[in-house]
C-alpha cells in the first residue's frame, strides 16, 4: 500500500509539473519558425515561395492541436495560394491540418470535408506515403461520431495501405486507434491485445510518445476491469514517457486518466485538482475533447463529494460542448452523470429526460447492428489480409509459368536454328532415336522393377498378416491351454479315484474302511469343484475373446461423464473388498464439473473403466503385498543386525530406518478435465509400475503382467478399442517403483 500511494503521489507531480515544461520547449520551437517566417517575408517577391509556404505548415501544424484557432487563421486562403501556383503537395497538407485543427475544436463535419480534398488530392498526384495519414484521421472522426463501423473501415484501410509502404509508425497509430474502437464497444481483452501490439511496434522504433500512447491505453482498460494498481502501474510509465519527450496533448490525457484511478480509488480531493488543473490547460490549448472529458470527470467527483450544484454546472458545461461537436460517447456519459445528479436531487422529470438522452445515444453506440457491422469489418480486413497472400501467391506462380513459357520460346528458338542444317538435324534426329530406344529398354526395366516391388510388397503383407495371426493363435492357445490341463488332469485323477471307490465297496463289509471311501469322496467332490473352476476360466476367455472380436452395437447417449466414473470406481472398490477381505487401498477423485455430458456408449465406456481401475487396484494390492515382503525382509535384517555387537566406526542410529519405504499409502486417483473439444480421463495408481521392456506390448491381446490365471490379457487391448471407436485416444505413462497413470481422451461431441 505504502508503494502504491508513492505511485500516486508521483504520477501527480509529473501531472502538474511537466505541460509548464513542455510548454517552454514548444514556445522555442514556435520562435525559431517565427524568426524564419520573417526572414522569408524581410525578402518576399510577387512569386510564389515553396520554402515560405511549407514553414507556414510547420507553424500551423504545432498549433493545430494546441491552439487550433491561430492555426485556422494562420492558414486563411492557403489552400487557394498553393493552389494557384499549382503546388499540389502544399495544397493537400494544408487541408490536412485545417482538418487536424477543426477536429481538435470538435467541428467534425469541416474536418472530413477538408480531408476528404486532402485525399482526392493525394490519390490524384500518387502520394501513396500520406494515403494512410489521411484515412486515419478521417476514421477519428467517425469514432468521434460514434459511428464505429465507419471508423474501422477506414482504420484497416489505413493499416494496409500503411503495412503496403512500410510505415511502421502510422501502422502503429492505427492499431491504437483500432483498440479504441473495441474500448468503447466494451471489448476490453481484443483492446488490450491491439494495445500491446501497438506497444511492440513502438519498442522495435524507438518511439517514446506511441509508447506513451500504448501504456496509457492499457492502463485504461484495467481501470475499467477495476484493477487500479495495473492500471496506475501501467498509467504512470506513459506518464513518464510524455514528461520525457514534453508531449502536451499526451501529458493532459494521462493526467485525465490518473485523476480517474484517483476517482476510483475515492481520493476525490487529487482527482478534483488534476481535473481541474486539465481543464485550465485543454481550454487554454482549445481542445474541445479534452476539455469534454475535464468537464465530466469534475462532476462526477464534485457530485460525489456533495457539491451538487458545482458537478451539475460542470456537467451540463460537457453536455452542450459535446452536443455542439456531435462527439457520441461524450454526449453519453455527460447525459449520464446530469441524469444522475437530477435524480439523487429529486428531481425526476429532467432525470427522465436526460437518462433518455443517455439510453440513445449508449444503444446508438452498442448496438447489434453496430456490434455486428465491426465484426464484419474485422473480418473483412482478415480476408484481406488472406486475398493478398493469395495474390501474391498466385503472382509467383505466374511469373513462373512465364519463366517456363520463356524457357519454351527458347528451345524453339534454338530447335530453329537447328533445322538449318540438314546434316545437323539428320545426326540430332538419329541420336534422338538411339536415346529413345534407351529410353524404352529402361522403361521397360522400370516397370518390370516396379511390378517384382509390388508383387514382393503383397507377400510382406501377408506374411505380417500370417504372422500377426500366429501370434494370436498362439496366444489363445497358450491361455486355454492352461484351465484345460487342469481340466484333464483333475477329470484323469477322479477317474482313478472312483475306480479305487468301487474296488473298496467290492470288498467283504469287515474289510471295508469307510473313513478311505468317505475321505475319497470329498476328494472327488472337491476335484469337480476345481474342474467346475477350471471350465468357468476357459468360458471367461472364450467370452473374452468374443468381445474383443466383436463391435459394439450400443447407441450413444449423453452421459455425465464425472457419475459415470464415480459410480464405477466405487463398483471396482466394493467388489474388489467382497473378493477379498484382507484387501486395502485408498481412493480419490478431483472431476472437472465444466464437463457437462457426452456423448458415448455407457456401457462400453464403463467396461473401459472398470477394467482401468481393477487394475489399478490390483497394482496397489501388487505394491502392498511387495512391501509387506520386503518390511518382512528389513526387519530379519534387523533381528540379525541386533544380535551382532556395534561396529567400532558405525553411530548408534546409523543401522535404523526412520522412513521405511513401505509406509507409502497404496492409492487410486481418478481425475477427469475438459481440455478444448476433448474431455481427459485419467486413472492413476502408486503401485509398482510397469517395466519399460513391456510397454509396447501392453495393448496386444493376451498380454497380461499378471500371475498365470488371474488375467487374460484382453481387458486392456478390448479397452482400446472401444476407445478407438469412439474416436478417441488412451495412453499410458509409468515409472517403475512409483507407479502408473492410463488416460482416456474422448471428443465432446
Amino acid at each position: 500500500m505504502k508503494a502504491l500511494r508513492v505511485l500516486k503521489l508521483l504520477s501527480w507531480l509529473i501531472a502538474i509539473a511537466c505541460p509548464v515544461i513542455l510548454q517552454a520547449q514548444q514556445n522555442t520551437s514556435v520562435f525559431k519558425l517565427k524568426e524564419k517566417l520573417k526572414q522569408f517575408e524581410a525578402k518576399q517577391t510577387k512569386l510564389f515561395d515553396t520554402s515560405y509556404s511549407n514553414t507556414l505548415l510547420d507553424l500551423a501544424y504545432i498549433y493545430s492541436y494546441s491552439y487550433p484557432d491561430s492555426a485556422l487563421l494562420i492558414l486563411a486562403g492557403h489552400a487557394e495560394r498553393c493552389h494557384a501556383a499549382g503546388y499540389s503537395k502544399g495544397e493537400a497538407n494544408t487541408y490536412i491540418i485545417l482538418g487536424d485543427a477543426l477536429e481538435t475544436k470538435g467541428l467534425y463535419n469541416k474536418a472530413l470535408d477538408n480531408y476528404d480534398k486532402a485525399f482526392l488530392l493525394s490519390k490524384k498526384t500518387n502520394r501513396r506515403e500520406v494515403l494512410p495519414l489521411i484515412l486515419n484521421r478521417t476514421g477519428v472522426i467517425h469514432l468521434n461520431q460514434g459511428n464505429y463501423p465507419e471508423a474501422l473501415n477506414k482504420f484497416y484501410e489505413s493499416l494496409n495501405t500503411a503495412e503496403a509502404i512500410g510505415n511502421k509508425t502510422l501502422a502503429g497509430a492505427t492499431l491504437n486507434n483500432i483498440a479504441i474502437v473495441h474500448f468503447h464497444q466494451g471489448n476490453f481483452d481484443e483492446a488490450e491485445a491491439d494495445y500491446k501490439k501497438r506497444l511492440a511496434l513502438a519498442e522495435e522504433m524507438l518511439d517514446s510518445s506511441s509508447m506513451s500512447l500504448a501504456y496509457n491505453g492499457i492502463g485504461e482498460v484495467n481501470l475499467q476491469r477495476k484493477n487500479l494498481p495495473v492500471a496506475l502501474h501501467n498509467l504512470v510509465i506513459a506518464n513518464n514517457l510524455a514528461s520525457k519527450i514534453n508531449d502536451p496533448e499526451m501529458l493532459l490525457t494521462t493526467s485525465l486518466s490518473l485523476a480517474e484511478i484517483y476517482y476510483e480509488s475515492d481520493s476525490l480531493q487529487k482527482a478534483v485538482s488534476l481535473f481541474d488543473s486539465a481543464l485550465v490547460l485543454s481550454t487554454k490549448k482549445g481542445n474541445s475533447t479534452l476539455i469534454c472529458n475535464a468537464l465530466i470527470g469534475l462532476a462526477k467527483a464534485r457530485n460525489r463529494q456533495g457539491k451538487v450544484q458545482q458537478a451539475l454546472d460542470n456537467a451540463l458545461e460537457a453536455l452542450q460542448r459535446a452536443e455542439k461537436m456531435g462527439q457520441v460517447q461524450l454526449i453519453r456519459d455527460a447525459s449520464q452523470i446530469v441524469s444522475a445528479i437530477y435524480e439523487a436531487r429529486g428531481d425526476a422529470l429532467p432525470s427522465l429526460q436526460y437518462y433518455k438522452l443517455y439510453k440513445k445515444n449508449s444503444d446508438s453506440l452498442n448496438s447489434h447492428e453496430s456490434r455486428r457491422a465491426v465484426a464484419i469489418e474485422k473480418a473483412s480486413y482478415e480476408f484481406s489480409k488472406k486475398e493478398a497472400a493469395f495474390k501474391r501467391k498466385t503472382s509467383q506462380q505466374n511469373w513462373l509459368i512465364f519463366t517456363a513459357f520463356s524457357g519454351l520460346l527458347f528451345l524453339a528458338i534454338i530447335l530453329w536454328v537447328i533445322s538449318r542444317s540438314r546434316k545437323k538435324l539428320n545426326l540430332a534426329n538419329k541420336d534422338l532415336q538411339l536415346k529413345n530406344s534407351i529410353i524404352g529398354a529402361q522403361k521397360i526395366d522400370a516397370e518390370e522393377t516396379l511390378q517384382k516391388l509390388k508383387d514382393t510388397q503383397k507377400q510382406l503383407i501377408q506374411s505380417e498378416k500370417m504372422a500377426s495371426l500366429g501370434e494370436l493363435t498362439a496366444g489363445i492357445a497358450h491361455e486355454i491351454q492352461n484351465p484345460l490341463n487342469f481340466v484333464n488332469n483333475f477329470s484323469e485323477v477322479s477317474t482313478e479315484m472312483i475306480d479305487e471307490l468301487k474296488a473298496e465297496r467290492l470288498k467283504p463289509n469287515a474289510e471295508r474302511n469307510d473313513e478311505l471311501q468317505d475321505e475319497i469322496l470329498n476328494d472327488i467332490a472337491s476335484n469337480l469343484e476345481k474342474i467346475n473352476h477350471h471350465g468357468k476360466r476357459a468360458d471367461s476367455i472364450v467370452k473374452g475373446m468374443l468381445q474383443h472380436s466383436r463391435k459394439s452395437s450400443g447407441v450413444k447417449v449423453l452421459t455425465d461423464i464425472n457419475k459415470l466414473a464415480d459410480e464405477y470406481l466405487r463398483l471396482s472398490y466394493h467388489g474388489l473388498r467382497a473378493q477379498d477381505k484382507t484387501f486395502y487401498a485408498d481412493y480419490k477423485t478431483n472431476f472437472d464439473e465444466s464437463i457437462g455430458t457426452v456423448n458415448i456408449v455407457v456401457q462400453d465406456i464403463g467396461r473401459v473403466l472398470l477394467n482401468l481401475i481393477n487394475n489399478a487396484f490390483y497394482a496397489c494390492a501388487e505394491r502392498t503385498q511387495i512391501e509387506a515382503t520386503e518390511r518382512t525382509q528389513i526387519e530379519a535384517t534387523e533381528r540379525s543386525r541386533s544380535a551382532l555387537p556395534p561396529p567400532e566406526n558405525i553411530g548408534i542410529n546409523s543401522g535404523g530406518f526412520k522412513d521405511p519405504p513401505y509406509k507409502r499409502e497404496p492409492t487410486v486417483w481418478v481425475t477427469t478435465q475438459k481440455k478444448g473439444n476433448n474431455v481427459l480421463i485419467s486413472v492413476k495408481d502408486n503401485g509398482p509400475g510397469i517395466p519399460q521392456k513391456n510397454l509396447d506390448k501392453i495393448f496386444q491381446p493376451f498380454f497380461t503382467t499378471k500371475p498365470t490365471g488371474q488375467g487374460t490379457g484382453l481387458g486392456l487391448s478390448l479397452s482400446y478399442d472401444i476407445i478407438k471407436a469412439h474416436g478417441g485416444d488412451i495412453k499410458v505413462e509409468t515409472k517403475e517403483g512409483e507407479g502408473t497413470e492410463f488416460v482416456i481422451q474422448l471428443p465432446v461431441v
